[in-house]
């Protein structure tokens, strides 16, 4: 007996969320119609797929293998269809992205509501969060991620630059002629135990090219930038941030660099989706960030 396409594609949703309810709702059919499917395809396949209990459904061991054989065409069928769809019609559909906190409030909620401005059939889910976000477990088309990009199975564009400078409360009077001299002043560290950071920065290029390493010490430590730049504008030390975090903090008149030569360099901030084909909508949302981010004169 032929397995269904329609089973299949249940089966999957299930498994993606642990839940039949889950599934019938992203599915938009009852419970029941979920269950109906993945009992029918149990008996095409002659197999048992899923473990159920009162809590939570769980693939078996064959259940899994079929699962990853079968995940990566139902993604890019379901794919093919909506970009059919698509092609013929104004580009329409929920994009579903994520991002960290503070990139997305910065940088992204301006360029979002000029993206929804001209393509008016299209929504946004958009999930502002710190945690790592598995995009294919679940099912977000596009995230925003500073740092490298190291999974294999991900496109990544690069979107813009993030070094890392020196920042303390505008007004402040800090009378240093060398930039040695910081190690006697207080800093507002970033995840670090303890009331000592190391901090290695660099200025110039080629034969002109120097390093600087400062063993500094403070009494605040932080997880988050944003906090970060809301301490070091409060007077409680200096800041080493990225320069986004510093531009805005200087465009309110809160925050000024110091000894702007010298810098932190990091890898940039990302737009990164996975490798499957993609709609039409999200391909036009990745052209718009990139184009509109990459401006001369862009805040950085």
């Amino acid at each position: 007996m032929t397995a269904d396409k329609d089973n299949i594609a249940t089966f999957v949703e299930v498994v993606r969320r642990d839940s039949l309810a889950a599934a019938a709702r992203h599915l938009s059919v009852p419970k029941s119609t979920v269950s109906r499917r993945l009992a029918r395809l149990e008996e095409q396949l002659d197999t048992k797929l899923v473990h159920r209990d009162a809590r939570r459904v769980m693939p078996t061991p064959e259940g899994s293998r079929f699962y990853e054989s079968v995940v990566d065409a139902i993604d890019l069928l379901d794919t093919a269809v909506a970009t059919i769809e698509e092609s013929t019609t104004q580009p329409r559909g929920t994009i579903r992205m994520t991002a960290p906190s503070d990139l997305g409030r910065m940088i992204l909620l301006p360029e979002l509501v000029r993206f929804l401005e001209r393509y008016p059939d299209i929504s946004l889910d958009l999930l502002l969060t710190n945690r790592f976000v598995d995009l294919v477990q679940e099912r977000v088309d596009l995230a925003v991620r500073a740092g490298r990009v190291t999974e294999p199975s991900l496109i990544a564009r690069k979107l813009l630059p993030s070094d890392f400078q020196l920042a303390a409360a505008d007004g402040s009077e800090i009378d240093c002629d060398d930039i040695k001299e910081l190690e006697a002043l207080p800093f507002v560290l970033y995840r670090k135990r303890g009331r000592t950071q190391v901090i290695r920065l660099e200025r110039g290029t080629g034969d002109e090219h120097e390093t600087v390493e400062l063993t500094v010490a403070g009494r605040v430590n932080v997880d988050d930038y944003g906090a970060m730049v809301e301490l070091v504008a409060a007077g409680q030390g200096i800041g080493l941030m990225p320069k986004l975090h510093i531009a805005e903090g200087e465009s309110a008149g809160r925050l000024v660099r110091i000894f702007s030569d010298w810098s932190l360099p990091a890898p940039p901030v990302h737009l990164v989706y996975p490798t499957r084909q993609l709609p039409e909508r999200v391909r036009l949302l990745i052209d718009f960030l990139c184009d509109r981010l990459r401006e001369p004169g862009h805040p950085r």
